[in-house]
């Protein structure tokens, strides 16, 4: 029987055997498959996060994988990636199909529209360069000169100037846009050759100790020491020079014609100086100057006969602010005083309108010739009095401060004129003497000085002001009555008097070391 049981053992092994090697021999297969379809096509597959490489990488394609779970994952250029699990079964195909959605188009970020410029600029070149450039009246001096730009300048017509020395002053007219620049040319002339002319006159340069001395020319005063006097006929002629506390002195000088003499004096000065001198000179130069509402010349000057004490100096020139420094004077001594002046940025403009319209313009006290209503252009920068008279009406005023380059606004509403009897304004001050500086805001022009009485001052409530050099500035309001007097009376404080002062060196060439005390 046993012998029986492994024979059926025997036949069964080989039974087995028999039938492996059928199936191998029929191409039977462990693995399974995963066909893989996309719309669109073309994408490329990834199968457990592996790339497929080769002319079957991309969909349609059909792949071979071991039985079990999968990770498909499908990638195409302007597609969002797509991925799936699918189950794999030996000798067995499982089918993937993916829809791809294309990738979001950005919505685009509009762009802002720029805001268009409210200025433009004026180009302005000259043959030759180095031309001083004038906009509309105004000029900046050493500030703009050809070639250069002109900017934030307002929309419409412009005129330009430009001066050169040797060259004769030019202008044109020019249309400005906002936004864009306007190109102005000029070619200056060549200048007419001045034919070499023989000299027939000399010079005389005059020196003294003290300097600062009165200098006479045969009896006709020339100015003071030290000083150059030029077209003097040839021949011989007389210097007198006279210095307060010092003895007059003369000499005889011979000129020739086309060169220069010199006179040299020592004055004898045994009678102390009542008076001193100001030596004012400006950056720029040729500003005009007035001491105490006097005008006195441009500078670089030496003002001489200046009483001791406080004096105020007025400097100015067109294009620049005016300056108005006080100044102390010793006797016998000079004073220096060194100004330098800004230069005004842009002209500003005033609109005036009034109730009733029609009236007269006042600017800083003058008249412009216009009525209301008004716009008046080329306006400094700065602090100004608008009055505004219309007749049978008080005259109307106020003070505006104009930024540069901008247009300042003032309404006036005028007040009929009643029948009451106008007052007066009875002003004194201590110290005596001090300038009526301005009333209501309209300026007096140093006319007026205390003690005095002060006219036909309509009733209500007025604004007086007071100024006297070496004192600060003082004021106060007064309410005048019909035919009565008002009675000012102010306690002027004095300025302080500065501790150190200042010492103008020049030289010629320039650049030499100054030493002060020998440091």
């Amino acid at each position: 029987m046993n012998r029986d049981l492994n024979g059926i053992l025997k036949l069964v092994t080989v039974v087995v055997l028999l039938s492996c090697l059928f199936s191998i021999a029929a191409g039977q297969d462990p693995q399974g498959s995963i066909k893989v379809t996309s719309e669109p096509s073309g994408a490329q597959v990834y199968l457990d996060g592996e790339m497929f490489v080769g002319p079957l990488s991309t969909t349609p394609t059909t792949i071979k994988a071991p039985p079990g779970p999968h990770t498909i994952k499908l990638s195409l250029v302007g597609y969002q990636d797509w991925s799936t699990t699918v189950q794999v079964t030996a000798n067995e195909t499982s089918e993937v199909h993916a829809t791809l959605d294309p990738v979001p188009t950005p919505t685009p970020t509009p762009t802002p529209t720029p805001t268009p410029p409210a200025t433009g600029s004026i180009s302005v070149t000259s043959s030759p360069t180095g031309a001083s450039i004038g906009l509309d009246g105004q000029w900046w001096g050493m500030l703009y000169k050809t070639p250069d730009t002109l900017k934030d300048v307002k929309p419409g017509p412009h005129t330009i100037e430009l001066s050169l020395d040797g060259y004769p002053d030019w202008s044109a007219s020019v249309d400005v846009k906002a936004g864009e620049t306007a190109y102005v040319h000029h070619d200056f002339p060549a200048p007419t050759p001045t034919p070499t002319v023989k000299p027939t006159t000399g010079s005389i340069k005059v020196t003294s100790s003290p300097s600062g001395a009165s200098i006479s020319l045969d009896g006709e005063y020339k100015g003071t020491t030290t000083l150059t006097i030029t077209d003097v006929s040839p021949g011989k002629h007389t210097i007198k020079l006279s210095y307060e506390g010092c003895e007059d002195r003369s000499t005889s000088v011979q000129v020739t014609a086309g060169d220069t003499s010199y006179v040299s004096m020592t004055l004898s000065c045994p009678r102390p100086p009542k008076t001193g001198y100001i030596r004012v000179t400006s950056l720029p130069s040729r500003a005009q100057v007035r001491l105490d509402g006097a005008y006195k010349g441009t500078t670089a000057i030496t003002i001489s006969g200046v009483s001791p004490g406080w004096h105020r100096l007025k400097l100015s020139r067109s294009g620049y602010h005016s300056q108005s420094p006080d100044v102390d004077v010793s006797a016998g001594s000079t004073s220096y005083v060194d100004v330098t002046l800004d230069p005004v940025n842009s002209p500003s403009s005033i609109s005036v309108t009034s109730s009733p319209s029609g009236a007269y313009i006042d600017l800083d006290g003058d008249y412009t010739g216009a009525i209301t209503p008004k716009t008046i252009s080329g306006v400094l920068p700065g602090a100004h009095i608008i009055r505004l008279r219309y007749s049978g009406y008080y005259d109307w005023s106020t003070t505006v401060n104009v930024a540069s380059g901008n247009t300042a606004y003032v309404y006036g509403a005028l007040t009929v004129i009643s029948s009451q009897t106008p007052g007066s304004i009875s002003v004194t001050s201590s110290p005596s003497g001090a300038y009526i500086k301005s009333l209501d805001g309209i300026s007096y022009n140093g006319v007026l000085k205390t003690h005095c009485t002060i006219p036909n001052i309509n009733p209500g409530t007025h604004v007086i002001e007071l100024t006297l050099a070496g004192y600060e500035d003082w004021s106060t309001s007064v309410g005048v009555n019909p035919g009565e007097t008002a009675t000012v009376s102010a306690t002027l404080v004095p300025k302080q008097t500065p501790t150190t002062g200042t010492i103008t060196v020049s030289s010629e060439p320039s650049g030499a070391n100054v030493y002060l005390d020998n440091a």
